[in-house]
């Protein structure tokens, strides 16, 4: 790849060819409305699965401490399960513990889970994407249309926001493999374009921070 520097670390270095990629299809997505050769290929082996590591990073991290009441409920709903114990007390402890028992039973083969390290890294990289992406350079901000800045996107606060970011990369990359042409207008794809602009920016060469 073109400007890259092997870091000699390999985790590292297929991560910043991964961010780098990405960002590149969905350029050439936004340019031409269709998906270069591979592209379904990259998204679906490469891309995806990194958002999944995120995605159970995210569940393996859930602790009654790092959630409001409200934000473990909405949490709960969004996975389609209700709950309504008597206490406060006891609906908290319900919740987490109904949270960890939808992310077992989404785990159809166990055997072949990333390790929890992968995915914790994942989404602790998945964080400091989006705390940075707002603060993005107006020369690095690669987005075709509009205004040269991400200031707009503002990162996630709190878990129901972070679980809804994490979807919406999701979505978005299932959209594009699924040659479901995105509109450059749409907020949701420009968020999953600046993620991947800004990962890419972040684990340039050797992973300097921007």
């Amino acid at each position: 790849m073109n400007g890259f520097e092997a870091s000699g670390f390999v985790e590292f270095d297929r991560l910043a060819i991964l961010f780098r990629r990405t960002r590149e299809l969905l350029d050439m997505v936004t340019a031409t409305g269709e998906l270069p050769d591979g592209a379904t290929e990259v998204l679906a082996r490469e891309t995806l699965p990194h958002v999944d590591d995120i995605e159970q990073g995210f569940r393996v991290s859930l602790r009654a401490s790092t959630a409001e009441l409200a934000e473990l409920r909405a949490l709960v709903a969004r996975a389609g399960v209700n709950s309504d114990p008597a206490s406060a007390a006891e609906q908290r402890a319900a919740l987490i513990e109904t949270m960890h028992d939808v992310a077992r039973a989404g785990v159809a083969h166990p055997e072949i889970l990333p390790s929890p390290a992968r995915c914790l890294a994942a989404l602790h990289h998945a964080r400091l994407v989006f705390a940075l992406l707002p603060q993005t350079p107006e020369q690095d901000v690669h987005y075709p249309i509009g205004r040269r800045t991400y200031a707009d996107i503002s990162a996630p606060r709190g878990a129901a926001q972070l679980a809804e970011r994490i979807e919406e990369l999701e979505r978005s990359l299932w959209a594009v493999a699924t040659h479901r042409t995105p509109r450059p207008t749409d907020g949701g794809y420009r968020r999953t374009y600046g993620f991947f602009d800004t990962a890419a920016r972040i684990s340039g060469n050797r992973f300097q921070a921007a």
